[in-house]
C-alpha cells in the first residue's frame, strides 16, 4: 500500500481543493444555500407547529403557575399568588422574565382569545426561530451545515411538544445564542472584548430566565478562566462577572425587601418534598392522578399551610427537611425514583409517560427522541475529535444541566431547553455516514458550506 512520508495511507490524505463545474457552482451559491435553508426551515417549521385561533380559548386555561403570576403582573403589578388553591400572596415560585413577557403581552392582547392566540404564535415563531438557525450553529460548533439541516428536518418531522406557556422553548433558544457566541468567545484568536460584554448580557438574561442554567454557565466561565492569562481575564471581570450580577440585582434586591432573603427562586424545597414522599411516584402527572401531588397548586391544606408558616420561604424550608429526613429514611425507594426520572429525561417511555403527552400516544415523536439520545452519545464522540472545545461544552450542560430534574417530580418539558443539542449530536452520525457515501467533491462542497455558515454566524 502506497503511504505518505509520515506513513498514513494515501488513500486517508484530505481532498485537494477541487476546481470544474460542481465546486464552482458551490463556490458562487453556498451562501445563497444557506439563506434559503434558514427561510425555508423556519417557514416549515412554523407551518409544522401552527395553531388556529380559538374564540373560546383564555389565557387563564394555561401554563398553572406562570400563566397565574402573569395575569396578577398584569391586573396588579405584583409577583403573587401563584396556586390554584388559594391567594397566598407575593411569591418567588418562578423566574421573572417569562411571567413579565406574558404580562406584556396581555397588555397588547388582553387576557381572552386574542391574547392566548398571541402568546401561542409568538412561541411558535420562538421554535421556527430555534429550528432554523440549526445549520448555522451546527457550522460554528464544528459539526456541519449539514448536520444542522439534517437535524432540524429531524425535528420539524418529530415536532417535539410545543410549551407555549413554559418558559422552555425561550431558554432553548438563548442558551443555542449564548453557546455559539461562547465558543466564539472562547478562540485563542479572540481579543476585543465585545463578544465578552454580548455573552454576559446574554448570561444574565437566560440566569433570569433559567435559574437552573447557572451551574453549566459558571463551569464554562471557570474552565475558560483555566486557559486564560491573567491580563486577559481582568479585562473581562466587568462584562461576564459584573453586568450579570447587576442583571440579576434587582430582583434578589426584590426578594429581599419581601422575604428577607437573598435567592432567585425558592421552589427546590417544595419541588423536592413533592417528589420524594410514602406515596410519591417519578412524575407530577402520576402524582397528580393518584392525588398524590402534595402541593399547595393541588391541595388547600398545603396552600393553608404555606400561610400559617409565614410564607414561601419558610414553607419550601420546612418541605425540604420533610424530603431529606425521608430520603435519608428511605434511601432504596429514592434511588428507584431517580433512576427512574433519569430514564424518562432522556428516554419518555410509551409506558411510563403515556399520559404526558397531548393527543395520547405521540409515538413518532417520543421514537425519533429515543434515536436522538442514542445517537447523541456517538455524536459525542465524533465531534470530540473535530472540536474538542465544542464538544466540552456539550458534555458539560449534557451532565450537569439535567441534574435538579433527577431527583424532582419529572415533567416531559425539562429537557427541552438542551434538546436541540441532543438532536444536533444525534444527527451527527447520520450526516458522517452520509459524507462517506457521497464522492469526494460532494463532501468538500459542503465542508466550503459549513464553512460559510460559520462565517455567517459569527458574532
Amino acid at each position: 500500500m502506497k503511504t505518505t512520508p509520515q506513513g498514513s495511507p494515501a488513500a486517508t490524505q484530505l481532498p485537494k481543493p477541487l476546481t470544474g463545474p460542481l465546486f464552482a457552482f458551490a463556490s458562487a451559491h453556498r451562501r445563497h444555500l444557506v439563506t434559503f435553508a434558514v427561510a425555508g426551515l423556519f417557514l416549515a417549521c412554523v407551518f409544522r407547529y401552527w395553531m388556529n385561533f380559538d374564540p373560546n380559548d383564555k389565557v387563564a386555561r394555561h401554563g398553572a403557575e406562570m400563566g397565574r403570576v402573569a395575569i396578577s403582573l398584569h391586573e396588579k403589578g405584583e409577583f403573587s399568588d401563584p396556586y390554584g388553591t388559594l391567594k397566598t400572596g407575593p411569591t418567588a415560585h418562578l423566574n421573572p422574565v417569562f411571567p413579565l413577557l406574558l404580562a406584556a403581552m396581555m397588555g397588547l392582547f388582553g387576557t381572552q382569545a386574542a391574547g392566548i392566540f398571541a402568546i401561542k404564535v409568538m412561541a411558535v415563531v420562538v421554535v421556527g426561530l430555534q429550528v432554523a438557525l440549526f445549520p448555522l450553529v451546527s457550522g460554528r460548533l464544528g459539526m456541519g451545515a449539514l448536520n444542522g439541516f439534517i437535524a432540524a428536518c429531524i425535528w420539524i418531522v418529530a415536532k417535539p411538544l410545543l410549551m407555549y406557556a413554559w418558559e422552555s422553548s425561550y431558554a432553548a433558544l438563548l442558551l443555542v445564542i449564548i453557546t455559539v457566541v461562547f465558543r466564539r468567545y472562547s478562540n485563542p484568536d479572540v481579543r476585543s472584548v465585545g463578544p465578552a460584554w454580548l455573552l454576559g448580557a446574554l448570561v444574565g438574561l437566560l440566569i433570569l430566565l433559567l435559574p437552573t442554567i447557572a451551574l453549566v454557565l459558571a463551569v464554562w466561565l471557570a474552565w475558560d478562566v483555566l486557559h486564560r492569562d491573567w491580563r486577559f481575564i481582568r479585562a473581562r471581570i466587568v462584562p461576564l462577572v459584573i453586568l450579570p450580577a447587576l442583571m440579576i440585582s434587582p430582583w434578589l434586591i426584590r426578594n429581599y425587601l419581601v422575604f428577607h432573603r437573598l435567592f432567585l427562586r425558592d421552589n427546590f424545597g417544595l419541588e423536592l418534598g413533592s417528589a420524594n414522599n410514602d406515596c410519591a411516584q417519578f412524575s407530577v402527572q402520576l402524582n397528580t392522578e393518584s392525588f398524590c401531588n402534595i402541593h399547595p397548586n393541588e391541595k388547600l391544606a398545603e396552600a393553608q399551610k404555606l400561610l400559617a408558616v409565614g410564607g414561601e420561604p419558610q414553607y419550601n424550608d420546612m418541605r425540604q427537611r420533610e424530603a431529606i429526613k425521608w430520603i435519608a429514611s428511605h434511601p432504596v425507594r429514592f434511588m428507584q425514583l431517580t433512576g427512574m426520572r433519569v430514564v424518562a429525561f432522556w428516554f419518555p417511555t410509551e409506558t411510563w409517560t403515556r399520559h404526558h403527552y397531548p393527543g395520547f400516544g405521540r409515538r413518532k415523536e417520543r421514537a425519533v427522541m429515543y434515536l436522538m439520545s442514542l445517537l447523541s452519545v456517538a455524536g459525542v464522540f465524533i465531534l470530540y475529535r473535530r472540536d474538542r472545545v465544542s464538544c466540552g461544552l456539550c458534555i458539560v450542560c449534557l451532565i450537569l444541566f439535567p441534574l435538579p430534574y433527577y431527583i424532582t417530580q419529572f415533567v416531559y418539558y425539562h429537557s427541552y431547553p438542551v434538546l436541540w443539542m441532543i438532536f444536533l449530536l444525534g444527527a451527527l452520525p447520520i450526516t458522517t455516514l452520509l459524507n462517506r457515501s457521497f464522492p469526494a467533491s460532494l463532501r468538500f462542497a459542503a465542508s466550503k458550506v459549513a464553512d460559510d455558515s460559520a462565517r455567517v454566524c459569527k458574532p
